[in-house]
């Protein structure tokens, strides 16, 4: 692997968002006004670990949604 590699994020509908270096930082944003950075690791064009767990990139998308937080680039 280079150092090139980066993670792409997409919303529940499969559109792209932004994208993040791998081993790169997201942050989630709560309803309460709560925030959480999370640590990602590219696994592959479609899936990565984030905060250790992990996640099919939509999937992770739809379940952001479903808890109505919000995710961006850090």
């Amino acid at each position: 692997m280079n150092g090139s590699q980066h993670i792409c994020f997409t919303d529940s509908a499969g559109k792209a968002l932004f994208s993040i270096p791998d081993n790169g930082l997201l942050c989630l944003f709560y309803g309460n006004g709560d925030r959480h950075f999370a640590v990602c690791h590219r696994l592959d064009d479609t899936h990565a670990e984030i905060d250790g767990v992990n996640y099919s990139l939509p999937d992770f998308a739809k379940r952001m949604k479903h808890n109505q937080i919000s995710f961006a680039p850090a």
